[in-house]
Order: structure tokens, then C-alpha cells, then sequence
């Protein structure tokens, strides 16, 4: 068999149940525009969770009334 002849064949049986593969095959015949536009809405979800992870900026003030001082830790 070629590699022209096992791209042509389908997906592997494994693949069939697999979300991500029916999701990628689905990409594949979507229209380009389609494509576009859920390109440009991941983008924006991923920045809206960016934002929340963040939290709100520090202005150097006490964060809570109680006196607790809350201290941003980096991770990575």
C-alpha cells in the first residue's frame, strides 16, 4: 500500500470512537470561514480563562478587610 492509498483509506477503527479524531475529520470538511471563526472564538475563551486565572491587578492595597495579605505565587 502506498501513502497515497493509506491516506485515501479512512480512519483507523481506533479513531472512530475518539472525540478528538471526529472532531479534527469535522475540520476537515468544514468551510474555511467556518474554521476562521472558531479559531477567533477559542482565542477569545482562552484569553477570558487567562484573565480569570489571573485575578484582579494588585494596586498595593490589602486585598481583604480581615487583614489577610494574599501573595501571588508564579507556577512554571
Amino acid at each position: 500500500m502506498t501513502d497515497d492509498d493509506a491516506r485515501h483509506a479512512g480512519p483507523a477503527a481506533e479513531c472512530v470512537a475518539c472525540p478528538l479524531c471526529a472532531g479534527l475529520a469535522a475540520l476537515r470538511r468544514a468551510s474555511p470561514e467556518a474554521v476562521e471563526h472558531l479559531v477567533k472564538a477559542g482565542t477569545e475563551l482562552l484569553l477570558a480563562a487567562r484573565t480569570l486565572l489571573e485575578g484582579p491587578a494588585s494596586d498595593g492595597r490589602e486585598p481583604h478587610p480581615a487583614g489577610t495579605r494574599m501573595r501571588r505565587v508564579d507556577v512554571g
